[in-house]
């Protein structure tokens, strides 16, 4: 028992003892001695702490103790990276190539934006007669970590410049860790005016990207 315990113990044993002498003396009545026993008795039954006696507070419920209002310092937060997040952009200037059935299909330059559209200007035949290569403008998205899935419609004319259809690219390709160089595969498709398919090829392309030094 703690020093301050023993002194509030002995005080009221002290007390008692003078209410006792002095109603055997006739001063005060039963009721007196009865509220002092009582008084005493809530004194004796309260816990006493001594120095570095640290009770335990009772708290609300969903609180297990003090640790539950500790907060994280910005040191240690925890920052989760995806993998996603530290990929290689396929933004930029490329130089790509076509092959189908172990043949050159199709060359050309394709630049991709961050807003999500491209720009693919390629040799495939046939050619405007102007000589200086077909555009078709694109559009894609990323569909995972390093991967994208983009489509290129166009027009087909011929070697005359007469309007003979219209065709689309459909690519799934993936950036390499470098993000110097894509690969993956396509499907170019053509159709006459009244939207029939003429044509159907399948194949792989890579790419290199273009810098300026």
């Amino acid at each position: 028992m703690s020093q301050e315990g023993r002194t509030r113990r002995t005080g009221c044993y002290r007390i008692l003892g003078s209410v006792r002498r002095s109603s055997r003396r006739g001063h005060p009545s039963r009721m007196i001695l009865m509220i002092t026993i009582l008084a005493c008795g809530a004194v004796l039954s309260t816990p006493a702490f001594a120095c570095g006696d640290n009770p335990t507070p009772t708290l609300g419920f969903g609180f297990s103790g003090p640790q539950a209002f500790q907060m994280q310092t910005p040191a240690q937060e925890s920052f989760t990276s995806t993998k996603e997040d530290l990929d290689a952009s396929i933004v930029g200037f490329w130089h790509v190539l076509f092959v189908s059935g172990g043949q050159v299909f199709d060359e050309g330059y394709d630049q991709w934006h961050n807003d999500l559209t491209e720009i693919l200007n390629d040799t495939a035949p046939p050619q405007p007669a102007n000589g200086t290569g077909t555009v078709c403008l694109g559009v894609y998205k990323k569909t995972g970590p390093g991967t994208y899935k983009s489509k290129h419609p166009f027009w087909s004319f011929d070697a005359t410049g007469t309007l003979i259809g219209t065709g689309v690219i459909l690519e799934n390709l993936a950036v390499d860790r470098s993000g110097n160089h894509y690969s993956g595969s396509f499907e170019w498709i053509t159709y006459d005016l009244n939207g029939h398919v003429t044509s159907d090829t399948k194949g792989e392309l890579k790419a290199e990207r273009i810098t300026v030094d």
